[in-house]
């Protein structure tokens, strides 16, 4: 495959017509439909459907659509490096970053990113692993930063665990259900749930059914962070998320822990890459800044958690006559 069919295959699926993509490559359809063709040939299969309403993308196309962005974007990425190696700074790193990491060490991380590489481009998407992995294999993002479950990720996916989040029922501030210590008196409130495949909620719901609890019925299922704490802070209903929640501002002021006896899977944070692919010098260079905040994070928490059972009980003193 060759350099400008692949160019001239991936702004046909971007355009939905050759007309389109001729116009936007500024060549003739008839070069675009012969790399169309030479495609075809070279894979051995047919890649569009070609009929009176336009073209129809096959499944064989739509696969080679996913590896042409890949491939286009590591080349991009290759001559993004060999720019930097020659001094030009002006760099480009997308990332995909979870809720506690954007509430938690991502300010010091951009902040240390841009004082390396002032030049670089940015780009930011908050997301859990499901919306992640999609930009991943597409080369959307250069990495992920989220929590994940390293046994459920398919094997096109490098994990590199950096830190295990406690998980929690959360509340609002004076909840009616702040003070519930069983299953049987929260299971029929309404609850918040990310529940895509892969998720730590369906997760979750895997392991209630595994101990023979009935599953919540009552669900509002949720795929953003605003939506959730939205939600959280504002209505009854309940959502199960890292419990380090409770000391971030401003949702410390606003919710509360529910205290159930109930076991909850820890949720490993970590970090995403597409297996066997290197990160472009600037991704790396983010990457690496992302592994000493958490771990700085992650020793201030020890070292909260040591002083809190470290410290006296308060006293009490008589009431004097």
């Amino acid at each position: 495959m060759k350099d400008h069919q692949l160019k001239a295959w991936l702004q046909l699926v971007e355009s939905g017509s050759i007309r389109g993509a001729s116009r936007d490559l500024r060549i003739s359809p008839a070069a675009i439909t012969k790399a169309v063709r030479e495609l075809e040939a070279d894979v051995d299969a047919q890649l569009v459907v070609r009929s009176s309403r336009g073209i129809v993308f096959t499944e064989s196309g739509r696969q080679l659509t996913v590896r042409a962005r890949l491939a286009q974007a590591q080349l991009d990425l290759a001559r993004q490096d060999i720019r930097m190696l020659q001094g030009d700074g002006r760099a480009h790193v997308s990332v995909s970053v979870t809720p506690m990491v954007f509430l938690g060490v991502l300010p010091d991380v951009v902040t240390a990113f841009r004082k390396a590489l002032p030049q670089a481009r940015l780009t930011l998407f908050d997301g859990l692993v499901p919306q992640a992995l999609p930009m991943l294999r597409e080369g959307s993002v250069d990495f992920a930063i989220a929590g994940a479950i390293a046994t459920d990720l398919e094997m096109d996916i490098d994990f590199e665990p950096l830190d295990t989040m406690e998980m929690a029922v959360l509340c609002r501030r004076g909840h009616p259900l702040r003070e519930a210590t069983t299953w049987s008196e929260v299971v029929d409130a309404e609850w918040l749930m990310h529940i895509a495949p892969g998720s730590q909620h369906a997760r979750w719901l895997d392991q209630l059914k595994g101990q023979g609890l009935r599953p919540p019925e009552r669900v509002i299922e949720v795929h953003s962070f605003g939506t959730s704490s939205a939600l959280l802070t504002r209505s009854d209903a309940l959502l199960v998320a890292p419990a380090e929640l409770l000391r971030s501002a401003p949702y410390r002021d606003m919710i509360e822990r529910v205290p159930l006896a109930l076991a909850l899977p820890p949720l490993a944070l970590g970090l995403l890459t597409p297996r066997g692919l290197p990160l472009s010098m600037a991704a790396e260079r983010m990457a690496e800044l992302f592994r000493k905040f958490v771990a700085l994070e992650k020793r201030q928490r020890v070292r909260r958690a040591t002083e809190a059972q470290d410290a006296p009980p308060p006293c009490k003193y008589d009431r004097l006559p």
